[in-house]
């Protein structure tokens, strides 16, 4: 008999297995159908709302501000959201994950306050250290990133380019994936200090002040830096339909070169920022005309998955009187699937192609696949059940304690996350986290 029968209309990439079922034995997925399910000792059944694969985000910086315990209240606001893995930047507060004791006191405290499974990036310092790449891989890194742009030079460093080939050359060795932050240093500083120079500081600069040129040179830097070392080269956040045709180009070619993009570019124009102010304000920015170009590489299977780049940055590191001063980035871990589906179904698109980029196309891309990342036998039992309706998305209903803010407040929605399951355990009901800290545990590549 299994643990666990759950019933709903499956997603998968390849569409919707109406009134399926998932049986769960240990946690695990032990098979599934359609039509009657076998007995359980628990059924649970959502007939006529849409099962999905567990959600696996692959960015979010959960210690950008409160160090490694940032990972509580963020896994806490992902158990809501129907993630049920996070894939976690490196970039902590007060030093990076580059280095084996920084990583191993990281996992130490990922399984001692997650409420869902956390996967980790590694970084590189300025002066590349080969050997520790190697054993950051040996410890179970999914991917290492780095920066083309320094907005901090000690945690959030710019690697100089020839530091960068030796990095791309010691993690190819690797098999793992090197991901860069895609800006141009001198192209963005030159910006910025002409518009402070002229004493325009609001939110219809930052656009300008970052612009596709910046982007553009930091890709074509990235993807040869690949090419010329045999690495798996990703762009971490393209904000530019170009992006994604750069990749497909080297791709055309023989290397292994992808692009992510972040649900705000799907979600919103320039036009939403300057009426957000400050709130709205990302890197790379989100750009006028790009929204509907990004998407038809997504509906074309271009990107290789779509993530939420949550930062949980109080309110107040966001003065709408100096968007150059305010912090980059926002919270949304906890709307990515309804956004992410909302947005979809508006261009006509199926929860297949949801699935296919919050689901599938991470766990693949960072290893953590067939473990995660699909509802099939042998996977673990993680599902977010989404219940179709008419909704708003309310900040007054997060679960994020340290940043209860996010730029979808008010966005209309079409459906809600009405229950989360992590390896055959309910960590959602729909109002409250059911999670403890701690039943999220360290993942590491398969």
């Amino acid at each position: 008999m299994m643990d666990l029968v759950i019933r709903g209309d499956l997603v998968t990439p390849a569409g919707v297995v109406d009134t399926g079922w998932a049986g769960v034995v240990d946690g695990v997925i032990s098979a599934t159908g359609s039509n009657d399910p076998p007995p359980g000792r628990q059924t649970v059944d959502h007939r006529g709302k849409l099962v999905f694969p567990g959600v696996v985000d692959g960015q979010t910086h959960a210690g950008s501000i409160a160090g490694f315990d940032g990972l509580e209240d963020l896994t806490r606001s992902a158990a809501a959201g129907g993630v049920t893995t996070i894939v976690d930047m490196p970039f902590d507060e007060p030093d990076p994950v580059w280095s084996r004791d920084l990583l191993d006191a990281k996992i130490v405290t990922a399984n001692r306050v997650a409420h869902v499974d956390v996967a980790l990036y590694g970084s590189v310092k300025k002066v590349v250290e080969t050997d520790e790449i190697a054993r950051l891989a040996e410890g179970g890194v999914c991917a290492f990133k780095m920066s083309t742009y320094e907005s901090n030079p000690h945690r959030f460093p710019r690697i100089p380019h020839d530091q960068m080939a030796r990095a791309f050359a010691a993690i190819a060795d690797t098999g793992l994936t090197v991901a860069v932050h895609n800006e141009d240093q001198e192209v963005v500083d030159h910006a910025i200090s002409v518009f402070r120079d002229e004493g325009h500081r609001d939110a219809r600069l930052h656009h300008p002040s970052r612009p596709p040129l910046a982007e553009l040179l930091a890709n074509a830097v990235i993807l040869e830096l690949g090419a010329a070392t045999g690495a798996r080269a990703h762009i971490v956040h393209s904000s530019l339909a170009r992006g994604f045709d750069m990749a497909r180009q080297y791709r055309d070619q023989g290397y292994q070169a992808t692009a992510e993009t972040c649900i705000h570019y799907l979600a919103f124009t320039e036009a939403d920022v300057l009426a957000m102010g400050a709130r709205g304000k990302v890197n790379p920015p989100i750009r006028p005309d790009e929204k509907e170009a990004i998407w038809l590489r997504v509906a074309a299977g271009e990107a290789a998955f779509v993530s939420s780049d949550h930062c949980s940055w109080p309110i107040e590191r966001k003065p709408d009187d100096d968007i150059f001063a305010a912090a980059p980035g926002a919270p949304g871990v906890e709307c990515l699937l309804v956004v992410m589906l909302s947005e979809a179904e508006k261009r006509g698109h199926g929860p297949g192609l949801v699935a296919s980029m919050l689901c599938e196309g991470p766990a693949r891309h960072f290893g953590l696949w067939p473990a995660k990342g699909a509802i099939r036998e042998g996977a673990d039992a993680d599902f977010a059940v989404v219940e179709r309706g008419g909704y708003h998305h309310d900040d007054a209903t997060l679960h994020c304690q340290m940043a209860p803010w996010t730029p979808y407040h008010g966005m209309e929605l079409s459906g809600r996350v009405c229950e989360v399951w992590l390896r055959g355990q309910r960590v959602f009901d729909g109002r409250n986290v059911l999670s403890r800290p701690g039943d999220g545990v360290f993942v590491r590549p398969v």
